[in-house]
């Protein structure tokens, strides 16, 4: 049989459930919100510029809300501005407290957010009464609790003069939804609370009408982790006392427990992804390219307690006498995301060679994924080949 060199795309093939249905109903609520909703230009003192697109519409989900309206057959609407998109998603929550609690917020841990010029801090709020408030919005009494209203995290894009909601995940972990601008760009807008900011999270397509490539680089949210006790104002409905449980260290062990520690590019809903790669034995680049060995993977990514490793099989080929097989090798590596769109790994693997000899393999390389386009290259050893070189390029496919 001829001498030949293998070179294989890529296909990273892996398969993920969006996070968890709180994930989901935050991401309903972001568009219930912005359905209901029409963004007023005029109202938010612009009045010279036409009113952005309004990508979600009543008409969106008109099954939806005329199996909702029960034995009415109408549905009140708005037009106004960012407040008045978070003023609606809050009270929807609050209509709502025992659903959102079932699906895992924690507690009664949601609030209006808000900023003004400065975007390093974040006020929470709720809607106050004449008797009772400390500042109006839109017409709507509104109260800052007197202790632990503002918080030093800074706002999603550094925005100021703006308003959204914030909620709280029976793990600890608090995320941010703004359905303004959910429905100013097509797509939902939301994400979590990490090292003093709000980091914003890629959506699900299923909710989307407008999904831009730019999103897929955006990381998924953490996985549920391990529920937090409840809190000394569990069966409290005082504003003033809930607001003492919602502190930023609260935050900062929740996403210790919870965060994503390894590669999530790759682990996004509707998307497959399988890795065909080679190894090449140094021996083989240095004798002018004579490639009479080589080694084929077949690899899949998969996600055990929000770490991401690689497992999957390896066979060592040799060409020259009628591709007789070598060794074939289980092998399992651990990643570490590096940034949004690498990612690097170091792992090994145990087989067998023909002989019925053992085989073995170490391995190191990284991960390079841009859109749909995917990369590798990595540096391993095995005791058939010695030390090898493997390298690939390929597609991401949605379904």
């Amino acid at each position: 049989m001829k001498r030949r060199v293998f070179y294989f795309l890529i296909l990273f093939l892996s398969v993920r459930i969006f996070a968890d249905s709180f994930i989901d109903a935050i991401q309903d609520l972001a568009v219930r919100t912005a359905c209901i909703g029409q963004y007023s230009m005029t109202e938010a003192g612009g009045g010279w510029y036409d009113d952005p697109h309004d990508y979600y519409t009543p008409q969106t989900i008109a099954s939806r809300l005329a199996s909702e309206s029960g034995n009415k057959t109408r549905t009140l609407t708005f037009y106004g501005i960012c407040f008045d998109y978070a003023d609606f998603a809050h009270k929807y929550i609050k209509e709502n407290e025992r659903y959102f609690q079932s699906v895992g917020m924690y507690e009664r841990q949601y609030w209006i957010a808000g900023v003004h010029g400065n975007p390093g801090t974040i006020i929470l709020q709720y809607p106050g009464t004449l008797n009772n408030y400390t500042t109006i919005q839109n017409g709507i009494y509104v109260k800052i609790p007197e202790k632990g209203g503002y918080k030093p995290v800074v706002t999603h894009n550094k925005v100021t003069h703006h308003a959204w909601i914030w909620i709280k995940r029976a793990d600890g972990v608090w995320f941010w939804v703004d359905p303004t601008w959910t429905d100013n760009t097509g797509y939902v807008v939301y994400g979590y609370v990490h090292n003093g900011e709000e980091v914003q999270c890629r959506p699900d397509r299923k909710y989307c009408v407008n999904y831009v490539q730019k999103l897929d680089s955006l990381p998924l949210p953490p996985e549920m982790g391990q529920n937090i006790p409840s809190s000394s104002t569990v069966n409290s409905t005082d504003r003033e006392k809930t607001i003492q449980d919602a502190t930023i260290e609260n935050i900062t062990n929740a996403i210790r427990k919870a965060k994503v520690t390894g590669i999530d590019y790759n682990m996004r809903d509707e998307y497959i992804s399988l890795l065909i790669a080679t190894d090449v034995p140094f021996s083989s680049l240095k004798e002018k390219l004579s490639f009479d060995k080589v080694g084929i993977g077949l690899e899949m990514p998969l996600l055990f307690n929000s770490v991401a490793i690689i497992v999957g099989v390896e066979y060592i080929q040799k060409i020259e006498d009628d591709d007789s097989l070598y060794a074939g090798i289980f092998e399992f590596d651990f990643t570490k995301r590096l940034f949004n769109n690498v990612a690097c790994y170091i792992g090994g693997g145990i087989g067998i060679q023909n002989s019925l000899s053992s085989a073995y393999k170490v391995d190191a390389g990284l991960i390079l994924n841009i859109s749909h386009i995917f990369t590798k290259v990595e540096v391993s050893y095995n005791n058939v080949l010695g030390l090898c070189v493997g390298t690939g390029l390929g597609i991401g496919l949605d379904f």
